[in-house]
């Protein structure tokens, strides 16, 4: 991890405490809640693991609400900027189907579109399909992928993009090399 990896953790780690100790829930209360055990929670509520995507999806739903509520930096209509490698960081993992680091570029709850960089390493991906509400763009910042979506195989090599029905199935997986790829829907899907 990088130092502003250890901060962004941190700094997820105050907000999940904060919003258990609101609610007046105890860490065993979460863990019971969200399925994942309660040592886990503690090393993430003090900043010393990362978590995945799907993980964090559980901890949101429990409170009734979007990841990107945990993940929010600022508020208001002011514009909102993230610097190069700054946006929150995700981990992605193989259980859930995706290998990957997704680093969110909209940290800001009530957004009408969601944008987020992925830098997949190769032969790594996301290798079960899914699919949500919405419809999105995917722009291949570097490397090559293949995308999967709605039946059809595309080869995207850096500056394609492809859009298409978030509704349809779609996944993708890096080539030769590692990829960045810039994934924007809306609405958005976490």
């Amino acid at each position: 991890m990088t130092g502003h990896d250890d901060e962004d953790a941190i700094e997820l780690g105050r907000r999940i405490r904060g919003l258990r100790q609101s609610h007046g829930q105890s860490l065993a209360d979460l863990a019971r809640g969200v399925g994942l055990t309660e040592s886990f929670l503690s090393r993430l509520e003090r900043g010393q693991t990362g978590v995945t995507v799907d993980n964090l999806r559980k901890i949101a739903g429990f409170w009734n609400i979007e990841i990107v509520d945990l993940l929010q930096r600022e508020t208001g209509p002011k514009p909102l900027v993230v610097r190069s490698g700054e946006g929150p960081a995700l981990q992605a993992e193989a259980n859930g189907g995706l290998q990957a680091r997704a680093e969110t570029l909209i940290p800001r709850a009530g957004a009408a579109l969601q944008a987020t960089l992925y830098r997949t390493e190769a032969g790594s991906g996301r290798f079960e399909a899914f699919s949500h509400a919405g419809e999105e763009i995917v722009f291949v910042v570097s490397g090559q992928v293949r995308y999967f979506v709605a039946g059809e195989v595309h080869e995207l090599a850096e500056g394609d993009s492809i859009w298409h029905s978030s509704e349809s199935p779609h996944r993708w997986e890096a080539l030769a090399g590692d990829s960045v790829t810039l994934h924007v829907n809306t609405p958005p899907a976490w």
